[in-house]
C-alpha cells in the first residue's frame, strides 16, 4: 500500500514538473497570451483536469511558473555579486551591472518582466515584492551598517530602490536595443547610488563612476548575463 502511494505522488511531481517545464517555455518563446492551456496539455499529454489539480488555471500556472523564474535569477545573482573581488562598495557596483544584464535572459525578460506585471494582479504587493526587498537589504544594510552610505531610513530606502531597480528592469526587458538600455541604465543607476555616499566619499566616487562610464563605452558590448542555474 505504502508503495502505490509513492507511485502515485511520484506521478503527481512528475506530471506538476513536467506542466512547469512546458509552460516555462511555451511563455518565454510566445508570451502569457499567446499560450493556450491546450497546447500546454498537449505537449505534457495530461487533461485540463490536471492543470485545475496543480495550478488552479492558466493564471495560477503562471504564477507557479514566474515564481520559479524569479527565484532561480535572483539566487543566481546572490551569488554572482558575493562572488565579486572588492569591497561592499564594488560589489554593489558591479552587481547593478549583473542585474541587468541578466535580464537578456529570455525567461527573466519575458516571464518576470513584461508578461509578469501584466499578469500579477498583485505584482507591487508587499509579498510580492519581498524576495527583491530581501537581497536589496542583504546588501544595502551591511553598507549602512560600514558606513559607506549615509544612514537613512532603511525600509523606505529599500522600497524606493525596488522602484528604481524595477522601473530601470522593465525598460530593459521592453527595449529593441536590449545592450544599449542596459548600458544607459548602468550608467544612470551607478551615478545615482553615488549619492547614497557620505559627503566626503562621493566626489572620489563620482569621479570613479566617470571612469568605468568611459571603459564601458569603449568596451562597445554589453556584460555577460547571470546565469539561471
Amino acid at each position: 500500500m505504502a508503495t502505490t502511494r509513492r507511485t502515485k505522488a511520484e506521478q503527481s511531481h512528475h506530471t506538476r514538473r513536467a506542466l512547469l517545464d512546458i509552460a516555462r517555455t511555451l511563455f518565454t518563446a510566445q508570451g502569457y497570451a499567446a499560450t493556450s492551456l491546450e497546447e500546454i496539455t498537449r505537449r505534457a499529454g495530461v487533461t485540463r483536469g490536471a492543470i485545475s489539480y496543480h495550478f488552479r488555471d492558466k493564471a495560477g500556472l503562471f504564477e507557479a511558473v514566474f515564481d520559479e523564474v524569479r527565484n532561480e535569477y535572483l539566487a543566481a545573482l546572490r551569488t554572482d555579486i558575493a562572488a565579486v573581488d572588492g569591497d561592499a562598495w564594488q560589489r554593489l557596483m558591479t552587481g547593478v551591472e549583473l542585474f541587468l544584464a541578466a535580464i537578456l535572459d529570455p525567461s527573466v525578460r519575458r516571464i518576470v518582466y513584461i508578461d509578469g506585471p501584466a499578469v500579477l494582479v498583485d505584482w507591487s504587493s508587499e509579498q510580492r515584492r519581498a524576495p527583491a526587498i530581501a537581497l536589496l537589504r542583504a546588501i544595502f544594510e551591511p553598507l549602512m551598517d560600514a558606513g559607506l552610505i549615509d544612514r537613512l531610513p532603511l525600509d523606505a530606502l529599500l522600497r524606493q530602490l525596488w522602484a528604481l531597480f524595477f522601473n530601470a528592469a522593465v525598460d530593459v526587458a521592453h527595449a529593441e536595443e536590449g545592450g544599449i538600455a542596459l548600458h544607459e541604465r548602468v550608467v544612470v543607476l551607478r551615478r545615482i547610488l553615488t549619492g547614497l555616499r557620505p559627503l566626503v566619499s562621493s566626489s572620489v566616487d563620482r569621479r570613479a563612476v566617470q571612469k568605468q562610464e568611459g571603459s564601458d563605452s569603449g568596451s562597445g558590448s554589453p556584460p555577460s548575463p547571470t546565469r539561471i542555474r
